[in-house]
């Protein structure tokens, strides 16, 4: 009977757990294709002649690669990783800052790079809200209460 309700219970909270994180998932979809459609759009620019400074390349290289990094955690907090929660928790929050500073420096990227920029940084918002709720942590208990 206890095998029964253990295993009922974990699957529930699996359900609750991708239930709760889908929207992560989505937005964070969309960071990634936002992101990777600034830089496959580069060296298009370039070709058109649009000056495209060192700054652009370096900074969607990170972008790109941060929100590759925190889609790839959050599918595995999805799947019941804490240590992938947790990891989501702490980056989420460094990623947005990242993005607010370096859109408040005025002059340093064009102004569509920033507009960009600010979307990334508008779709991070709620990730960063959403994970550290005290209901998602709540998802993912340290151990069982029998084990």
């Amino acid at each position: 009977m206890t095998e029964t309700t253990t295993s009922t219970t974990a699957a529930v909270l699996a359900t609750a757990r991708r239930a709760a994180l889908r929207p992560v998932l989505v937005l964070l979809g969309c960071f990634v294709a936002l992101s990777a459609a600034l830089l496959g759009s580069l060296p298009v620019l370039a070709a058109l002649g649009v000056a495209v400074d060192i700054a652009i390349w370096i900074r969607g290289s990170f972008v790109l690669a941060s929100a590759v990094l925190l889609l790839i955690f959050a599918i595995a907090a999805a799947r019941g990783s804490r240590s992938a929660l947790l990891r989501l928790r702490i980056i989420a929050p460094i990623v947005l800052a990242a993005i607010v500073v370096i859109v408040s420096i005025p002059g340093f990227l064009p102004d569509w790079v920033r507009l960009e920029q600010a979307v990334c940084g508008a779709l991070v918002l709620p990730v960063a809200i959403i994970v550290n709720l005290p209901r998602t942590r709540a998802l993912f208990p340290a151990k069982a209460a029998n084990a």
